[in-house]
């Protein structure tokens, strides 16, 4: 019985200070979830939670803070996500612990926008070590990509790369590269410049991508592999394997792909049903061949409704004897939109004023055949 009555004394006592001390905490962060929600514009949930991490005794540290960030061309935004990321920063020491990092990162040319953009991403980087982080992975970057300005463009792209270990990550995959597939350290630097992505990859992806570029005709060293490797770089290879068999399953020889790639990379980083659909209209409407594609590969990156615009103003032109409606069609698509709007559209606009309706879509395409059979023309297509 007594035992019994020493239990629930106990059980007592234990709530009692359990909602003590919480009502303690609570009134104990209440002028920290105030200060974060009135000066950093945190929610007052996300004020709630960064409160467990800190308690603002008084706002004079904070604020300095906050002023040295705003020095460094923090917005209102800016600060309401990074201090939401890492709360522990109002409490770091401005001086000795912050500005260090915000002038290391300054000197190699991160300024604002991109300084507060990369801050309020990676917050923790005000608390790495310049010596043990900041500066070696800065160094392997230079070393990687040729300039301090070439490091910040692919930072704009691939912000979280400061997050690397430059011991690790970056000293895995384009080493192989120079040393293994024997890419120059130029051409090196070009790629990651190019598509900073990978610079994270590892040295088994690389070596499947080389492998994969050389299967489609192109080695290291020649003029587009850089290029090629760059596109590949961002696609699983049984889709760069399929985008091949469909060209060639559209009547392109092998050394035809290979051709195309070396001329416009891009066309193999388009979607199968664009190729599909822009080697059906160059062929079947517009009348080309296959080596006039070949030839001039850029008509496939084109927009399918630009190609479409640009062939009936040619048709039309056609059809009213104008020696530019006899210009090589290849020639015609892949013209500048300044140099095309201004041969092809603006010199004829008053004597042949459907060309305005064509350029814009008004008078639909349908093959320059028809032109021996001028029935069929009117004003919904040509």
């Amino acid at each position: 019985m007594l035992s019994a009555v020493r239990r629930r004394l106990l059980s007592l006592h234990i709530r009692y200070l359990t909602a003590t001390f919480s009502t303690t905490t609570s009134h104990a962060a209440g002028p920290t979830v105030s200060y974060l929600t009135s000066t950093c514009g945190l929610s007052p949930a996300a004020a709630a939670r960064a409160a467990g991490s800190i308690r603002l005794a008084s706002p004079g540290q904070a604020d300095a803070v906050l002023d040295l960030l705003r020095r460094y061309g923090f917005s209102d935004a800016d600060i309401s996500t990074t201090v939401g990321a890492l709360p522990i920063i109002l409490v770091s020491d401005p001086a000795k612990t912050l500005q260090p990092k915000l002038d290391f990162l300054a000197s190699v040319g991160i300024t604002t926008p991109l300084l507060p953009k990369l801050i309020s991403i990676s917050p923790n980087l005000l608390h790495r070590s310049i010596q043990g982080h900041l500066a070696p992975l800065f160094e392997s970057l230079r070393e990687v990509l040729g300039s301090d300005a070439r490091v910040v463009a692919a930072l704009r792209q691939m912000p979280f790369v400061l997050r690397c270990n430059p011991r690790t990550t970056l000293s895995l995959a384009l080493p192989a590269l120079r040393d293994v597939h024997g890419m120059s350290p130029e051409d090196v630097s070009k790629l990651a410049a190019l598509e900073p992505g990978i610079i994270l990859q590892g040295p088994e992806r690389m070596d499947e991508i080389v492998r994969a570029v050389k299967n489609a005709g192109v080695e290291p060293g020649q003029p587009m592999f850089v290029y090629i490797f760059a596109i590949v770089s961002k696609m699983k290879i049984p889709t760069l394997e399929r985008k091949i068999a469909l060209y060639q399953s559209l009547g392109f020889e092998k050394n035809h792909v290979t051709s195309i790639l070396r001329r416009h990379p891009g066309a193999i980083g388009m979607s199968e049903e664009k190729i599909k659909k822009n080697v059906g209209f160059l062929i079947g409407k517009a009348g080309l061949s296959l080596e006039d594609i070949v030839a001039y590969p850029y008509m496939l990156v084109r927009n399918f409704e630009s190609l479409s615009r640009r062939c009936a103003v040619l048709a039309l032109l056609r059809r009213e004897g104008k020696p530019e409606g006899y210009h090589r069609v290849p020639s015609v698509l892949v013209a500048t939109m300044k140099r095309f709007l201004e041969v092809y559209v603006r010199r004829h606009q008053n004597e042949v004023p459907d060309v305005v309706l064509a350029i814009d879509s008004k008078i639909l395409f349908e093959g320059f055949n028809l032109l021996e059979e001028p029935h069929l023309l009117g004003k919904k297509s040509i």
